[in-house]
């Protein structure tokens, strides 16, 4: 049983879940298989050699190598939960609210969230800089690049 908390294992784990979620929804068009497909091979062959480096372990009768948490990496696993939260997040409201205002709000709740010291400045700092970053971001990609981003579908009738 400790074997399956052994690191390579759990890492293998999570290569084999991101390979399957990106495998879906790929179309026939080259530019959908290319570097994708190619690109999952990559993960799941590493998932595989991380796997066998398992077994190799096991037959030679090596102790695995597990995970063990202190305090300090209690704090940091909170910090990409909350983290992954936000961009899980970020990705559904992308669709409703529109790139820029979701890439604002997703930009300021990080900020915020990851600053250190919660000082008025720090604070204020960590709400101004994306802001800014958005508008930068925004005059770039639209006036001078031409790049089209998602709109809003929650908002349509508004407009």
């Amino acid at each position: 049983m400790q074997r399956l908390f052994d690191k390579d294992v759990l890492t293998a784990l999570v290569l084999l879940c991101i390979a399957a979620v990106f495998s879906t929804g790929s179309s026939s068009d080259p530019k959908d298989w290319i570097f994708p497909q190619l690109a999952n091979y990559v993960i799941v062959a590493i998932a595989v050699l991380l796997l066998a480096r398992v077994v190799i372990a096991a037959v030679m009768q090596h102790l695995p190598d597990t995970l063990k948490f202190s305090s300090e990496d209690r704090h940091a696993f909170i910090d990409v939960s909350v983290f992954l939260v936000v961009v899980l997040a970020y990705m559904f409201l992308i669709f409703g609210l529109g790139f820029w205002l979701s890439s604002l709000l997703m930009l300021v709740l990080t900020s915020v969230y990851l600053t250190l010291d919660k000082t008025r400045r720090n604070i204020g700092l960590a709400l101004i800089v994306p802001v800014v970053i958005c508008i930068v971001a925004y005059l770039i990609f639209t006036h001078v690049f031409y790049v089209p981003f998602p709109e809003a579908h929650w908002f349509r009738g508004l407009s």
